[in-house]
């Protein structure tokens, strides 16, 4: 117990002040960090097959969890198009090679050329992408808080729909990609509107999410050797790997808010026994933390476009 006063309140034996918040003690827990993210990079490297990126959100259950969010707004389910997942594996993939994130390509190759070149004919069509997120629920969660995105989701005239989720390196990141295809096949329509093929080709253009504007970056011409997951069985428990993404984000929690606490411990101890400390200013330090805090949070979190 004596111990832990030490380190964690303020006492005698550390001037009151908590060891912890002593300059020399951030110092070395600064340091033992940065060690850690340089081990954690090694141990990548080198043991890819205990500690990487092994995905842990299953294609079958972006589509499970997609059709019932349909079924929720009384629309039809969609039906898993092997030609959709086949175009989301290649945007998927063309992402990694060229290094980008966005709907367009730096060399302007937009979604429906994947769709296209896969041989599905469409007379509509959209996107969702997703990385950086940990479970399937998280990923269409998203999707749905964002109006963009919903409107894919739940979109009457869609019929198909195609999933792929890849594993690799985007941006100088680890990270796990999810990209979800819409899509209704032009006889499809045909048939159910009672046209000919030839009178729907000249229907309005495909309808998708909204597209940022792509920032230009260096292309690479082959396609990486990425774990890709096309229409799979979910995940084995365990065949699942630890994600060094998933670790530094728990591990800078966990320091953030053990730090957060001592210094709310240290001011209100202060304030009872009403120490004078020229020298602290822990409710300032306080707030910084606090701020660090939300900004991890707001950085490590999944994102969508």
């Amino acid at each position: 117990m004596s111990l832990f006063h030490h380190l964690f309140v303020p006492h005698h034996t550390n001037n009151q002040k908590a060891k912890i918040l002593h300059s020399p003690s951030l110092a070395i827990i600064i340091g033992v960090f940065a060690l850690f993210q340089i081990v954690i990079g090694h141990l990548t490297a080198r043991f890819p097959l205990i500690l990487g990126y092994a995905s842990q959100i299953a294609p079958a259950e972006i589509v499970r969890l997609t059709n019932i969010e349909r079924q929720k707004q009384g629309l039809p389910a969609l039906t898993l198009n092997s030609q959709l997942s086949s175009a989301a594996l290649k945007k998927a993939s063309d992402m990694f090679a060229k290094n980008y994130w966005a709907h367009v390509s730096p060399s302007g190759t937009q979604p429906w050329f994947f769709i296209s070149q896969s041989g599905y004919t469409y007379r509509y069509a959209g996107e969702n992408l997703a990385r950086d997120f940990s479970d399937p629920q998280s990923v269409v969660t998203a999707w749905m808080n964002s109006p963009t995105h919903k409107e894919n989701v739940v979109n009457s005239r869609y019929q198909d729909i195609g999933v792929a989720v890849i594993d690799g390196t985007l941006e100088g990141r680890e990270t796990t990609l999810v990209v979800q295809m819409f899509g209704t096949k032009l006889e499809a329509l045909a048939k159910s509107t009672g046209q000919t093929a030839s009178i729907a080709v000249k229907a309005q253009e495909p309808q998708a999410t909204p597209i940022p504007t792509p920032v230009p970056t260096i292309a690479v011409a082959a396609y990486p050797e990425v774990g890709a997951v096309a229409m799979a069985e979910p995940v084995s428990k365990s065949l699942v790997r630890s994600s060094p993404y998933e670790i530094t984000k728990f591990v800078s929690y966990g320091l953030l808010i053990v730090i957060m606490a001592v210094l709310a411990v240290d001011i209100v101890v202060a304030s009872r026994r009403r120490l004078v400390r020229w020298t602290s200013k822990s409710f300032a330090h306080f707030i910084f933390i606090g701020i660090l805090l939300i900004a991890a949070t707001t950085i490590l979190r999944g994102q969508i476009i």
